[in-house]
């Protein structure tokens, strides 16, 4: 982790219009993120499902959610930290006995309490302080590069994010109940979830994913069939057309370069399965021609497959 991964952002009365996007229309937010309500409230909607935010809360956000801010009070402060889903990902991994993942994403907004916020206010100062030196530094490019001092910088950035991530996830822990079992399917279906995200765009291939857990391909689809109702290449599916259709809708991206980023064998392969699953083609869709069949997530497959229990 480090300033060009993580980004902070203070929230007030004077910056706090439309600082996601999303004031005035859903959006579909690209990073992974948490606001920190120190003052104030608001409400907002989060892949369909509305929040009143109140002091003293956290509410985390994940790539590929679609966030609406439905209100802000005048006195709203807090703070922003966003980074990319990568850099949390390990951090979960290592809390054991936590299923993290799982348990964040169902439970967005929490309350919290005061000392926790004082302690995380207190990491986002020391870490906004590094970020802006070494930010300052590298204005001196010749020098800052052979100095010992940016390595050492490099790495209280990286130990003060973990440090302030580690804090925002034991904000969870009192969602944990000792009732809740949870075994190896899970983690299979968890472990899928993290690879997918990372790696749906190139690997289209079920067995690709139950290679990277040392499972077959029969077993690892029964397993995710039996945890979500759908079989791994229905998922891998609804993620590669979510990205197309977000693609289509928000880039200026033309249909062979978004065929090649998806690395379908070619744009006319790209149009046919494209047409199959929506009813038009790519570039219908991108002139605003935008049927469904319904069959797929269009915007919240991770969200949704991560709340499968």
């Amino acid at each position: 982790m480090d300033n060009e991964r993580i980004r902070i952002r203070r929230v007030d009365s004077t910056n706090n219009i439309n600082l996601l996007g999303a004031e005035t229309e859903p959006v579909q937010i690209d990073r992974t993120g948490v606001f920190i309500c120190t003052k104030g409230g608001g409400q907002i909607s989060l892949n369909g499902k509305e929040y009143t935010i109140e002091k003293e809360s956290l509410t985390v956000y994940f790539s590929y959610s679609v966030l609406r801010i439905l209100r802000c009070s005048p006195d709203l402060e807090g703070v922003i930290i966003s980074c990319n889903l990568e850099t949390i990902q390990p951090l979960l991994n290592k809390v054991s006995d936590f299923n993290g993942l799982f348990l964040v994403r169902q439970n967005p907004y929490t309350k919290i309490m005061p000392s926790q916020v004082r302690s995380l206010c207190t990491y986002i100062d020391l870490l906004s302080s590094v970020i802006t030196r070494f930010e300052v530094e590298s204005q001196n490019l010749q020098e800052w590069q052979h100095s010992p001092i940016r390595d050492i910088v490099r790495q209280q950035i990286h130990l003060l994010g973990n440090s302030l991530m580690l804090g925002i996830i034991s904000c969870y822990t009192h969602f944990i109940t000792a009732n809740v079992a949870y075994g190896r399917k899970d983690d299979v279906l968890q472990q899928f979830i993290k690879q997918l995200y990372i790696s749906f765009k190139e690997e289209h291939d079920v067995s690709f994913y139950a290679q990277k857990q040392c499972i077959t391909p029969r077993y690892f689809s029964a397993i995710i069939k039996e945890k979500t109702g759908k079989v791994p290449s229905d998922w891998i599916t609804a993620a590669l057309l979510s990205e197309s259709k977000r693609q289509l809708n928000t880039t200026s991206k033309t249909v062979r370069e978004i065929s090649v980023e998806l690395h379908f064998p070619n744009q006319s392969y790209f149009g046919k399965w494209f047409k199959n699953l929506v009813g038009c083609s790519p570039l219908e869709y991108k002139k605003g021609n935008k049927q469904s069949d319904g069959r797929y997530v269009e915007y919240n497959v991770f969200n949704e497959i991560a709340v499968i229990k």
